[in-house]
């Protein structure tokens, strides 16, 4: 059985907690996956620098909790449910946004699922539930709120959540790292077809992140492994850093990139992985 350790050569790098900034002062955003590690901790932050928010997400309780804990309708900030596997609740779902912010300036994709087996066992209910949450789900989204910013005039801004798989790639996990390989390639396309209408798109491509995803992973992995989850989850820790990468750091990337002053930044996928991804 191997020994899932990894010698570390420097302490920890901590993580940066900076103050926030009004950097999005009387903006309207969207996030999906709100509920999650990464998609909670970008709704905090950009509530904290001024945006009003709408936080989507399936698990309905938990994404109401997060809303009122954010301030919820006083602060502007508000909570719809979201399941990308069903059109008619995307819809819905931007009719609530729009409901609520009248106008939206940016979205955030970090909604996401992975599912993990054997390439030989990946059936097609697997490829079809993370291609239909990570791919068709997005997309779908995505057009929607796109024609809104068109329509309107106005512009905005767009950040899809990859992942480093979507670029190198890891065994059992051949359908989400396909999954994540095409929101890289749409977020290219989408930055050149939707540029006419001052629409900016980009992506960013996390590495291990310290959330529930990834303690799912880990403990997948232990299973096939016949291995202690706990161990595998400390291996995956990054080299560079010293350890798993924040969600709020991931959440800055995207931040900055729903920003006014990045507009020569374009259909790129930034990788925020602490230097793993060697393109």
């Amino acid at each position: 059985m191997p020994e899932f350790r990894r010698d570390r050569s420097v302490e920890p790098i901590p993580v940066s907690r900076n103050p926030a900034f009004p950097v999005h002062a009387g903006k309207s955003f969207v996030v999906t996956g709100a509920a999650g590690g990464v998609g909670r901790a970008l709704s905090e932050l950009l509530v904290a620098e001024g945006a009003r928010v709408v936080l989507a997400d399936i698990d309905k309780a938990e994404v109401y909790q997060l809303a009122t804990a954010l301030g919820g309708d006083e602060a502007g900030v508000h909570a719809v449910e979201l399941n990308l596997l069903d059109q008619d609740s995307i819809g819905a779902a931007v009719a609530s946004c729009l409901s609520h912010l009248g106008r939206i300036d940016g979205l955030a994709n970090v909604a996401g699922v992975v599912k993990m087996a054997p390439a030989l066992s990946h059936t097609r209910e697997l490829w079809d539930l993370q291609f239909g949450v990570n791919v068709f789900g997005t997309f779908e989204l995505t057009k929607e709120i796109a024609q809104h910013m068109a329509d309107g005039g106005h512009g905005g801004a767009i950040v899809n959540v990859a992942s480093e798989a979507g670029k190198v790639g890891h065994p059992d996990m051949i359908a989400y790292n396909a999954s994540k390989a095409a929101v890289i390639n749409i977020t290219r396309i989408l930055a050149v077809e939707l540029a006419p209408h001052h629409i900016n798109v980009n992506c960013v491509a996390p590495g291990g992140v310290d959330t529930p995803m990834l303690h799912d992973v880990a403990d997948k992995f232990g299973e096939m492994a016949d291995a202690s989850s706990s161990d595998i989850f400390t291996y995956m820790a990054n080299e560079q850093l010293g350890r798993h990468i924040a969600p709020v750091e991931v959440a800055v990337a995207i931040s900055f990139l729903l920003g006014n002053r990045v507009q020569a930044i374009r259909g790129v996928t930034l990788n925020v992985d602490g230097g793993v991804t060697p393109y």
